[in-house]
């Protein structure tokens, strides 16, 4: 078709721009604001600053006609003045399912998917005059007019001033404008619908006929024959013709192309948070997240140092042990402990619970002996140390200065060391042992001294021996739930 116009796709003439050593968003700007130019003026005006930019990307697309990329220099013959070769985009998006199959099977695909397409657009029902894509740049272009003063001069030409100082003359007998951009594509523009509107017409009468539904009517008016499967084609008598010889590339099979490096990704709708400050959960430093704290990369204990009391507790997690234990203000007690329980000034402390929301302190204890264990602690366990700190606070006041008394004779001093360590003990021995569940607590000595030194120290707490758990003989299976 030697008078056919040919134009290139605006999208790949960039992309050999940018091989030619043009690159940066500059250079893309100035490309397609000459490209979407409707007018010579404008094109010119473009290509003036792109000489200011580059004098060798100028001389490049000098050497590009153009009649074959550029708006200003199109034919107003076609009413198209698409950019993009989105046309074969489409149609190789349709056949991706298709595309890897044997050429039957490809050719089959394709026949019945463009029978189903011309079937279904040949049904469908348009509420207004034109189609509803075009219907809707009307619209659009509507609200645009409002900026626009249309005055008449005759002859049914209007001259038409914009807000933004531009004058535009339209005809409304030859459907034309000084933007061209109603001649290019058969559309009314915003100088053209406000001369409409003040001649009183309708904007649908004035888009081209070619956007109407007698002219969709004739593109769709014929059809694909529907075809029977290959069980009941005619025998030919024929040698079949083979397949060629096929041989398996490396690799997985691509079924999307390359994107540019520029090109906005498929499915990008997240914006990227800029401003945020993140802070590291592990040390409580700004800057980096938990996967790259840098006290991990050098093998230091996780965990951030708390000031003061978070929470319901002093402590999270098992508590103090050792030189953390918790004092009654929530701090640290980061003093030395013995093995009996006791500080270097003379103190008793609690190592702490394991599991819970904190540890138990001195001064807790003597205030109320009966405390209430809270959802996450081992209440046999909290007991059974307050006992144990309990009866050593006691065997310690009560001691006598010349020991403990013999068997025979009447106690007059604290039970056994079993029951409760002795100060003497070393530090090497470890903590005293806990009293068995199901004997009773140990009591302090009757003596006058005994009684005047625990007269000041908090009750043991008296507790049940531990039921027993019992188990079933045989093994329990939970049923499998539905």
């Amino acid at each position: 078709m030697p008078n056919a116009e040919h134009r290139h796709c605006v999208r790949h003439l960039h992309n050999n721009f940018k091989l030619a050593g043009h690159t940066g968003a500059a250079f893309k700007q100035r490309l397609w604001a000459a490209a979407r130019a409707t007018t010579i003026p404008v094109f010119e005006a473009e290509m003036e600053q792109m000489l200011g930019q580059s004098q060798v990307a100028y001389k490049w697309l000098q050497e590009r006609p153009a009649a074959h990329w550029s708006r200003s220099h199109f034919s107003t013959v076609p009413k198209c003045d698409i950019l993009l070769n989105n046309l074969c985009e489409c149609f190789n998006a349709a056949i991706l399912e298709a595309r890897d199959k044997p050429i039957v099977t490809l050719l089959e695909r394709i026949r019945t998917y463009l029978m189903l397409r011309m079937a279904r657009l040949r049904e469908t029902v348009w509420p207004h005059e034109v189609g509803p894509r075009i219907f809707g740049i009307v619209e659009k272009n509507s609200i645009e007019s409002g900026h626009c003063i249309a005055s008449y001069a005759g002859g049914g030409k209007y001259q038409v001033n914009s807000m933004l100082g531009a004058m535009f003359v339209v005809d409304l007998e030859r459907h034309t404008c000084t933007c061209r951009k109603w001649d290019l594509s058969g559309i009314p523009c915003p100088h053209a619908l406000a001369s409409i509107a003040k001649s009183e017409h309708s904007p649908l009468d004035f888009v081209h006929a070619l956007y109407k539904r007698p002219a969709y009517d004739r593109a769709y008016e014929g059809y694909i024959s529907p075809m029977p499967s290959q069980a009941y084609w005619r025998k030919t008598g024929h040698v079949p013709i083979k397949p060629p010889v096929y041989r398996i590339q490396p690799g997985r099979p691509k079924l999307s192309r390359n994107r540019e490096a520029d090109e906005i990704p498929k499915g990008a709708t997240k914006l990227k948070r800029y401003g945020i400050v993140i802070t590291c959960r592990n040390c409580g430093q700004e800057g980096h997240n938990f996967a790259g704290c840098p006290q991990l990369r050098q093998g230091q204990p996780r965990g951030r140092a708390r000031c003061g009391k978070r929470g319901r507790g002093a402590v999270r997690g098992r508590g103090a042990r050792g030189k953390g234990a918790a004092t009654a203000n929530g701090d640290v007690d980061t003093t030395s402990v013995n093995a009996s329980g006791t500080t270097a000034s003379g103190t008793t402390t609690v190592r702490g619970v394991k599991r819970g929301r904190g540890v138990v302190s001195e001064q807790q204890t003597q205030a109320r002996p009966k405390f209430n264990v809270k959802r996450g602690a081992q209440a046999p366990y909290v007991i059974r140390k307050t006992n144990v700190f309990a009866d050593s606070q006691a065997g310690q006041s009560s001691q006598a200065p010349s020991g403990p008394a013999p068997r025979s004779q009447a106690p007059s001093g604290p039970a056994p060391s079993k029951q409760a360590p002795s100060q003497s003990v070393p530090h090497s021995q470890g903590p005293s042992q806990p009293a068995p569940r199901s004997q009773a607590p140990p009591q302090p000595a009757q003596s006058s001294q005994a009684h005047q030194g625990s007269s000041s120290q908090p009750q043991p707490m008296v507790t049940s021996p531990k039921r027993p758990r019992l188990k079933s003989p045989a093994k329990r299976i939970r049923p499998w739930r539905v």
